[in-house]
């Protein structure tokens, strides 16, 4: 059942799609299709039978406005909001059907060749998805995702683990003795589903030490992880979640002092 005219907000996307015409690149391109992923589109339409109270007949035959390029190629049209339809309008009311993308790849399956893709917002941003393109998504993404440095949510756990913990703090003293603090949190990968345990660590040392030094740090800390948890090990820098780490007392911090 088609949802109509659904008072939808995509600030993000928007800002996201702005960006990317300004700065075109890996992490621009893959932040777009992101917020493209998880937003909804306005997409007018027009019915033999105008809706009443929002319902559609179901007998009604339903008409998509096209937009046309100059190759005289076809597209549907996809607003991030009423006022971007209306700049399409001219402010007169077109009954608008809701969908998220994958609603549009599905209709350019049927169309066959007569329909090329997608535009979103053509009298502003203006971003164009052939069918092709949009079909590629999931595949774009994880290439994108392989070619830019990862981005991650970070959140407190609810229980300290305090075992791996204090293993840890044995094995940094014993073997790591470069490691000057470390936090845990629970952290999201960009990409990835299932969150994980995300220590983040301080040493002194170059970028480099890290190839060898987590893959160390991870074999070890295996033996106090739970059969689901996962374990992923950052440096810490002045970009990454440094709010986060002035908040939070590392549960390892080196002693430095003669008698502490």
């Amino acid at each position: 059942m088609l949802e109509l005219n659904q008072p939808i907000k995509n600030p993000i996307l928007e800002k996201v799609m702005d960006v990317f015409k300004k700065q075109p690149s890996p992490r621009t391109e893959l932040d777009m299709i992101n917020a493209i992923l998880a937003a909804k589109f306005l997409s007018p339409v027009n019915f033999s039978e105008p809706p009443v109270d929002g319902k559609v007949n179901p007998n009604a035959s339903v008409q998509y406005y096209l937009i046309t390029n100059t190759k005289e190629e076809q597209f549907y049209m996809a607003f991030t909001n009423r006022t971007e339809l209306e700049k399409w309008s001219k402010g007169e009311h077109r009954d608008a059907f809701t969908a998220p993308i994958q609603v549009f790849g599905a209709l350019l399956e049927k169309s066959k060749e007569s329909i090329k893709g997608v535009v979103i917002n053509p009298m502003s941003q203006s971003i164009t998805l052939t069918k092709e393109m949009i079909a590629n998504f999931p595949k774009r993404r994880e290439a994108l995702l392989k070619m830019v440095p990862p981005r991650y949510m970070l959140g407190k756990l609810k229980e300290e683990p305090e075992e791996l913990e204090e293993a840890l703090c044995k094995y940094f003293k014993k073997k790591q003795k470069s490691i000057q603090e470390a936090w845990l949190f629970l952290g999201l990968r960009e990409g990835e589903r299932k969150p994980k345990l995300m220590l983040i660590v301080d040493y002194e040392g170059e970028a480099e030490d890290a190839k060898e030094m987590f893959p160390e740090i991870g074999e070890y800390a295996k033996e106090y992880l739970k059969p689901e948890e996962g374990l992923e090990i950052v440096r810490r820098n002045e970009k990454f979640a440094e709010d986060l780490l002035e908040k939070n007392e590392p549960f390892y911090r080196k002693k430095t002092g003669l008698f502490w």
